[in-house]
């Protein structure tokens, strides 16, 4: 009910069921009746007729009448026609009907034999009277059968406008239909006009004040991204001084206490000096965004994977993680060899970050018969703690942290990946290393393999958590 109060194609559609039905019943009555009175007036004509007829001949009728003897006598024979008394003089023996005395010329009805006649007084050139009667039963039937005849295009015509109805209101909001699965296709970040093209004159002015609307959230999201830009822009110099007076402080004579202090101040600084990073990067990859879809040329996959680890290896070593390849990477794929490095980056970082010391960190080129068509699927998997099933989709928003205890961090490594792989057209799948424990985390990348058709993804269906 409440679907029905709040569309206003059903709406429509039973305001115009309602009004077909309320014709049809209309017209269907009117046509009944007016079937129905066309056939008893035409029975009443025929007796006209045979009246008329009669005339012409001259009178000439039998005295027993034309018909056999009532009661009993065919229905089919509808008609009989008897002489009537003159005044004064009893009535013809033998006749069909016994009818009664004193009937004016015309029609009139008459009951006998525990039914209703219809009964036609004729009078002669002669002065003598006959009558012509027929059942009213027999005359009903017959009307009642005329008037469900008439009644037949009706019935027919009401469920083919119903149905006629059903793809005319389908094909008129088709328009409707065809926007709102643009704007679902859409990512978060494409803000471009909705196209105008074949609408309804109706709908126009709503299409043209959404993309002035999105017009609008275009140009304050470029001003934040340009604001985030240049404050992490202006924010490396005085970071990279701090850090230097922080080096020079190393080469003083400090007390413990000091040093630990300077120590947690390095410790900031780092942090800092990470999330200055992150932001220039995800700053550069949405202006990238916005600028149009990245270049893409056939590579092997190795050829990107490599450069990511020789520059985290050293930080697997410093926790005496076991970082590396599990089988070879020769595949090809089609993409950006910067822009996957960048991606790959964060992920791995992420994975060193969480991963305990003695952990382990493999990547692996999936078998070709767990790899979707047209793709390559490559997968990180390491055995840290882990995301939980529940926030495998929240992960992906900027600044969240589950446990930032867990690990040092900004929170923005997962949000670059997401901007990434929807410029590269890759699908993101989050799952646990272990599937019974659900411990770890393992990132499955299906990457565009070369010669396969691509289609934007929108980031809700992009970075899907199984369970």
């Amino acid at each position: 009910m409440k679907h029905l109060q709040r569309s206003l194609q059903a709406r429509l559609s039973v305001a115009l069921t309602l009004a077909i039905l309320l014709v049809a019943v209309g017209a269907g009555a009117f046509g009944f009746i007016s079937a129905y009175r066309d056939s008893i007036r035409l029975q009443d004509d025929l007796l006209l007729q045979v009246g008329a007829l009669i005339v012409r001949l001259g009178g000439s009728l039998p005295d027993d009448g034309a018909v056999g003897s009532y009661p009993g006598a065919d229905h089919e024979s509808r008609i009989s026609v008897q002489w009537l008394p003159q005044p004064g003089q009893a009535g013809t023996t033998g006749a069909a009907l016994p009818l009664p005395e004193g009937l004016h010329d015309g029609f009139q009805t008459v009951f006998m034999f525990h039914e209703n006649f219809r009964v036609y007084v004729q009078p002669l050139p002669s002065g003598r009277r006959i009558a012509l009667a027929q059942e009213t039963d027999v005359r009903d039937r017959i009307a009642v059968r005329a008037a469900w005849r008439a009644l037949i295009p009706v019935l027919i015509l009401v469920p083919v406008l119903l149905l006629a109805l059903q793809r005319i209101m389908g094909r008129l909001f088709a328009p409707l239909a065809s926007l709102r699965g643009e704007i679902d296709r859409r990512r978060d970040d494409q803000l471009a006009p909705l196209p105008t093209t074949g609408l309804p004159t109706e709908i126009s002015p709503f299409v043209d004040a959404i993309n002035r609307l999105l017009a609008r959230v275009q140009g304050a999201m470029t001003a934040q991204r340009r604001f985030v830009a240049d404050a992490a822009h202006e924010l490396r110099t005085p970071l990279a001084a701090l850090s230097l007076q922080a080096e020079r402080l190393h080469q003083s004579e400090l007390s413990d206490t000091a040093r630990e202090r300077l120590q947690r101040l390095e410790q900031g600084l780092a942090r800092a000096r990470t999330l200055v990073t992150q932001l220039l990067a995800l700053a550069r990859v949405q202006a990238q965004d916005q600028a149009g879809e990245a270049p893409r040329q056939r590579l092997v996959l190795r050829e990107a994977v490599r450069p990511v680890l020789e520059d985290l290896l050293p930080l697997a070593q410093q926790k005496n993680i076991d970082l590396g390849v599990d089988g070879s990477l020769d595949a090809e794929v089609d993409t950006n060899a910067m822009e996957l490095g960048l991606l790959l980056g964060n992920l791995v970082d992420n994975a060193i970050r969480y991963t305990p010391p003695g952990g382990c960190i493999s990547l692996t080129l999936a078998a070709p018969a767990q790899t979707p068509p047209g793709h390559v699927r490559l997968e990180i998997a390491d055995n840290g703690p882990g995301i939980p099933a529940s926030e495998r989709e929240r992960v992906f928003q900027p600044f969240l942290r589950l446990d930032p205890a867990a690990a040092p961090g900004s929170g923005l490594g997962l949000a670059i990946v997401q901007s990434v792989a929807a410029r590269l057209d890759i699908v993101v799948r989050l799952a646990a290393s272990d599937e019974q424990s659900q411990a770890g985390l393992r990132v499955i990348l299906d990457i565009p393999a070369p010669g396969a058709a691509t289609a934007t993804v929108r980031p809700g269906q992009q970075f899907i958590a199984p369970g």
